[in-house]
């Protein structure tokens, strides 16, 4: 039987990650589709699929997590800009919630792991040592 292989998205970054911060980017100031792409790629994301972000933009769109409207403000094709709505507030203070728990687990299993280490690297005094 294979081994199943984890999620992992374009670049290495979680895919489970890319709408959260989708979200937190869009949390303060509205953001090109773009530009929005660049920002995701500089934080580690990668090359994302133009075509698959933008249905993914569409979809997020459609269960009210973010709003759209065409900028016509500058020369060329207008262009979306993407602003969060109050749900995706909400589902972003519910991930974010839900980080900080997952990363005090993490903490206290890598502190139990080290003393693991600890245990093995140093578990008796030699004779001499003081106490």
């Amino acid at each position: 039987m294979a081994q199943e292989k984890p999620q992992v998205g374009v670049g290495g970054a979680g895919k489970e990650l890319l709408v959260p911060y989708i979200l937190l980017l869009l949390r303060n100031v509205p953001v090109h589709g773009y530009e929005l792409m660049h920002q995701l790629g500089a934080i580690g994301f990668g090359t994302i699929d133009q075509g698959n972000f933008y249905r993914m933009m569409r979809q997020l769109e459609k269960e009210s997590y973010v709003c759209s409207e065409w900028d016509t403000s500058s020369s060329g094709p207008a262009k979306r800009l993407y602003s969060l709505t109050e749900v995706g507030e909400q589902y972003l203070q519910t991930y974010a919630d839900q980080l900080q728990k997952y990363q005090d687990i993490l903490k206290q299993f890598f502190e139990m792991y080290s003393k693991m280490f600890d245990f093995y690297l140093f578990p008796f005094n030699n004779e001499g040592d003081e106490k």
